[in-house]
């Protein structure tokens, strides 16, 4: 790791600490339940979260089709697959009993993934970085608090990893994102938001380190072609994305940060980099 980088984010051990400050009784203590559910978990419009209705689910099931079939890098022509119908939804269907204490630590840490990964910042009073890692290590930080805290191997990255993103539609996230604002605001701690982007990555160079053989000079020029114009592609589309996201309410976790601090984060509302200006 870079030294200055070091130097600006608290060390493993530091995060791990501030995680026990952040949450004394755990992540499903009492006074964590108090917060979010003060009627009970039972009642909780959140438990909708690890129990969704089958309409939510056959919804779901249609929105993530119609995604893939949209996904950029999908062959042009390619017939699009067949919506799954409801009844195909209905047959996997299954309501499980609610298990308070695991869906809401459960809920808890993936919400926790959504502030402090995704790019996200939180910055400590003394200017560092409370950085508890990358998407994938950010997972693998949560998970490890909370086997700590029930002392057995549960959970692992994945099951932290992009936070809420399967089960943010299905309940109104609010109440948890305040929760933690208010701890982090407690603690002096402040948020700076990203806007979520795709990027693309070239691996050939990693190929060629590897030593495998390279294409022919006509198919390294497809692969320039065909990798410039995805990256044009996904360059426009995140414009689009600002532009739409701006004339939109702000995102559930900068609602709840400004209602907790009294003012929009950095970050938002988002706009277009020079960089990325300087592209076209």
């Amino acid at each position: 790791m870079d030294e200055n980088y070091a130097a600006q984010r608290y060390t493993d051990a530091e995060c791990e600490e501030e995680f026990v400050y952040l949450f004394p009784q755990g992540f499903a203590g009492r006074d964590v339940l108090d917060e979010i559910a003060p009627g009970g978990w039972e009642v909780s419009s959140l438990v909708a979260t690890f129990h969704p209705s089958l309409d939510q689910v056959y919804d779901e099931a249609i929105r993530i089709h119609r995604n893939m079939q949209s996904w950029p890098w999908r062959q042009k022509d390619r017939p699009p697959d067949p919506e799954p119908t409801r009844a195909e939804v209905a047959q996997r269907y299954r309501q499980e009993p609610v298990d308070t204490i695991r869906e809401v630590r459960e809920l808890v840490g993936q919400c926790l993934w959504d502030v402090f990964s995704d790019n996200h910042d939180v910055i400590a009073p003394d200017g560092r970085l409370i950085d508890i890692g990358s998407f994938r290590g950010a997972g693998g930080f949560i998970a490890d608090c909370l086997n700590r805290e029930i002392g057995a191997q549960e959970y692992d990255y994945m099951d932290f990893y992009m936070g809420t993103i399967w089960i943010a539609q299905r309940a109104d996230l609010t109440p948890v994102y305040r929760m933690i604002f208010r701890r982090l605001k407690a603690r002096g701690h402040e948020w700076r938001y990203a806007f979520p982007r795709l990027g693309l990555v070239d691996l050939r160079p990693l190929r060629k380190a590897m030593g495998e053989p390279e294409g022919s000079a006509e198919d390294e020029s497809q692969h320039d072609r065909a990798v410039a114009e995805l990256r044009q592609s996904l360059d426009a589309s995140h414009r689009q994305a600002i532009a739409a996201a701006r004339e939109r309410p702000p995102p559930d976790t900068v609602q709840a940060y400004q209602g907790v601090y009294g003012w929009f984060p950095d970050g938002w509302p988002p706009e277009v980099s020079s960089s990325d200006l300087n592209r076209y």
